[in-house]
């Protein structure tokens, strides 16, 4: 399945992936929060965003970073916030962040997926300079 068909574009700020049955939100925190987040800032960005319906649904989470590895797309590009290369499909907003945390975590560190390279690091939670995309399942009918 080529990129194309993989992602539609919901027409609501959220893309499905046909691959994985899940919505993305199109953009990530960046252009939301207007900042970058530590880990704990982003499980409080996600629950703020649910609380205001953000995008008409009450349902995001944090990926999972199987989840999040699927997204990434060598053979894609679009310029991410400061003029960065990151390799996510082009229906995925331009201007946001080089990666996203995700899924699991421990007390003291959490998984970051970056976009540019499609590496998956340990980070300390109070990493500063974090984004996080949202995610959800797409209702069955």
């Amino acid at each position: 399945m080529n990129t194309t068909s993989r992602f539609e574009d919901k027409g609501d700020g959220t893309l499905l992936d046909n691959d994985s049955g899940l919505v993305w939100a199109k953009e990530d925190s960046w252009p939301v929060a207007q900042d970058w987040l530590n880990f704990q800032e982003a499980l409080q960005f996600v629950d703020e965003m649910n609380k205001k319906d953000y995008l008409g649904y009450h349902d995001w989470r944090f990926p999972e970073k199987e989840e999040i590895e699927k997204l990434f797309m060598p053979e894609c590009t679009i310029m991410g916030r400061s003029k960065q290369e990151i390799h996510l499909a082009p229906l995925f907003a331009t201007g946001g962040g080089n990666g996203s945390w995700c899924l699991p975590f421990d007390q003291q560190a959490a998984f970051y997926f970056s976009y540019g390279t499609g590496s998956l690091q340990h980070y300390d939670q109070d990493f500063s300079q974090g984004y996080v995309r949202l995610v959800r399942l797409y209702p069955k009918d």
